[in-house]
């Protein structure tokens, strides 16, 4: 047991489950499989192209909705479907209260029902055949998911049977026991989440200060005594007299890189630096696990790497993973720019890398690529969206200071985010650790709440 349960007492007497993922349990505690406490029941779709059988008031639920949830309370659905549609397929109801539970893409996913609803076929209904307490048994399945995992089967995908389900293992225990484990782990998981989400708001404001900190560097200079003239760019506003405003082809040569990871006979065998790559690092260096590709001699030419080049990820789902920028430290040979990705190579007379790099990330600046990305469901930016935005270019040696600056700055906020999402993940390693001890029994917390 961890120690860090010490403050609450353990149960006088324990015995061995037998069971690898309930361990240890209290000696008056008993098992049953999962089919004496629960009647299980399956889902089904009635048939997509059907009009009538759809947008009705009869809740549906997919693994998609139990992945979605925010709390364990399951009360409405992306799609609904009709008295028709219910009435043309297998599915059922089952009453508020019930567990829904994923079984299939994924396994594991879970909810208790708040009003009657019904599911389809990648998810079963467990419902009570006496009483029981819904939150508990949501927090021990909860734990359970890598036991739940292990009994999937299947090649194209993962699916847990009825047959499986049915068999596991679950701890049978009083409804008043039941209903105090229940009562501590509302109190202590809200006081753990209370935190958690206190830690992502701090990580939200030390973001924006990282943003603005930028955003005035690379538009207003580093000395605020310096005199300022009008950039006649609406929202850029006022910057330093001795800078200018410049579209970004005349600073750097651009290209849209067209090297994917798809193996082409008479190809030179590369390494890519891929999107993935650019999105979670700030600067790209030999230290990055690269994708193995292949290449035409002319695509290595023009895109492999070398110090100094910006990339910047062109191609999202989403309209603000537009435009993320990082910066290649050093030389990287065979490393080429992949697909998806935009392609920079500042003029190093005019235009010093590292600035470019922090300049993209400012809010005003980035901004121009989002109003210029086209697209509904995936966004993209054109090459001349990218060759026509402007920037403020300061004189090189300042574009130097301002890149320096900006790296000491940054780096002391971006160790703070990172201690702080280090901490996030201990307390929901915590959280998960003490819902298995609370409903495994290795912590009594029957004394702890009235």
């Amino acid at each position: 047991m961890r120690n860090d349960f010490k403050q609450w007492k353990q149960y006088p007497k324990y015995k061995d489950s037998e069971i690898e993922w309930l361990g240890m349990i209290p000696e008056s505690w008993e098992m049953k499989r999962l089919k004496w406490l629960f009647k299980i029941v399956n889902g089904s779709t009635p048939k997509s192209n059907v009009d009538k059988y759809w947008d009705g008031d009869i809740i549906w639920v997919t693994p998609d909705d139990l992945g979605n949830l925010i709390n364990h309370k399951l009360i409405t659905t992306d799609r609904k479907i009709t008295e028709a549609g219910y009435l043309s397929c297998g599915t059922t109801l089952v009453s508020k209260g019930s567990l829904i539970l994923s079984t299939r893409a994924p396994i594991g996913h879970l909810a208790i029902a708040g009003v009657n609803l019904c599911t389809n076929q990648g998810c079963k209904s467990l419902v009570f055949k006496n009483n029981g307490n819904s939150l508990y048994f949501y927090y021990l399945l909860s734990i359970a998911k890598s036991e739940l995992k292990s009994w999937g089967q299947g090649s194209t995908f993962q699916e847990l049977s009825k047959e499986d389900l049915s068999s596991i293992n679950l701890l049978d225990i009083s409804l008043t026991e039941q209903e105090k484990i229940a009562q501590f782990l509302d109190i202590e998981t809200a006081k753990i989440d209370n935190l958690i989400n206190k830690k992502q708001h701090l990580i939200k404001l030390l973001q924006e200060k990282r943003t603005a900190i930028i955003s005035h560097a690379v538009t207003k200079g580093l000395n605020p005594d310096v005199p300022m003239k009008d950039s006649k760019v609406e929202w850029l506003g006022m910057i330093p007299e001795s800078w200018n405003i410049f579209n970004l082809k005349r600073m750097a040569e651009i290209n849209i890189s067209n090297v994917d990871k798809k193996t082409e006979l008479n190809q030179e065998q590369v390494l890519l630096c891929n999107y993935v790559d650019v999105y979670y690092n700030d600067y790209i260096n030999n230290t990055l696990n690269f994708m193995e590709a292949t290449a035409t001699k002319e695509q290595q030419k023009r895109f492999e790497l070398k110090k100094g080049d910006v990339l910047l990820t062109k191609d999202s789902e989403t309209w603000d993973d537009i435009a993320i920028p990082a910066c290649v430290e050093t030389d990287l040979d065979n490393v080429l720019c992949g697909y998806h990705l935009a392609h920079i190579r500042p003029h190093p007379h005019k235009l010093y890398s590292k600035y470019l790099f922090r300049a993209i990330s400012a809010s005003g600046l980035k901004e121009q690529f989002w109003v210029a990305a086209n697209g509904v469901t995936r966004f993209g930016l054109s090459k001349s969206s990218i060759t026509n935005a402007l920037f403020p270019i300061p004189p090189l040696d300042e574009q130097q200071k301002i890149a320096e600056y900006l790296d000491t700055e940054t780096q002391q906020i971006d160790n703070l985010i990172n201690k702080t999402r280090t901490s996030i993940e201990y307390l929901k390693e915590y959280r998960t650790a003490l819902i298995s001890a609370a409903v495994t029994g290795k912590i009594d917390v029957r004394d702890e709440v009235t």
